[in-house]
């Protein structure tokens, strides 16, 4: 920005040059847009899946520690974060996506955790089950209704290893997008030299 001449009594011109907006552009390589609906996605189907699940089950699941519900929140507010972003670029809001993500992928270690608890837990209680005498009938209840529930925990656990890989390539991409803001360089300049 170069302001005029300045008038007789007016304060000198002062001129500013920056290196340009914030080379946000490493971030927005990611598609932050879509990658943010995808995980808008996952944890709307994680939600819904975790309250069937936790209403229907009565072999202890995941849904019972509450994990596809907490990790569903932290994806839906990665994946707004990550819309926003695109919208609007800004640092406040890559600073506040890059934290988002790092504590949301440490969460994805920790439901991960949890749903290999769960398959295990649940396969356990499926054969104990189909080794006492049942009829046909017992039997086809007990594989319906453990097996349904258990590749439900199989689907949460994909989606946490798809959400978290997705998690981990936006924090490269917001880290080197903060990274290069800090490099800029503001140039002030006063007593303009004259156009003579």
């Amino acid at each position: 920005m170069v302001e005029g001449p300045a008038a007789a009594g007016a304060p000198e011109p002062i001129s500013m040059v920056t290196g340009g907006s914030k080379p946000v552009h490493r971030f927005l390589k990611g598609q932050p847009k879509c990658i943010g609906i995808v995980l808008v996605m996952m944890a709307v189907s994680m939600i819904m899946f975790g309250i069937t699940m936790h209403v229907q089950s009565d072999a202890e699941t995941s849904a019972d520690m509450y994990t596809p519900f907490w990790l569903g929140i932290l994806f839906f507010i990665c994946g707004v974060l990550y819309i926003l972003s695109e919208r609007n670029p800004s640092k406040k809001i890559i600073t506040a996506s890059l934290a988002l993500s790092i504590i949301s992928t440490i969460g994805v270690f920790c439901a991960c955790v949890e749903f290999i608890r769960a398959i295990a837990g649940l396969d356990n209680i499926y054969w104990y089950h189909l080794s006492g005498n049942q009829t046909a009938e017992e039997r086809r209840h007990i594989e319906q209704h453990y097996m349904a529930v258990e590749k439900i925990e199989r689907v949460f656990f994909c989606h946490s290893l798809i959400g978290g890989s997705l998690l981990i390539t936006m924090t490269f991409f917001a880290r080197a997008a903060l990274r290069s803001s800090r490099t800029q360089a503001v140039v002030v300049m006063r007593n303009l030299p004259s156009a003579e």
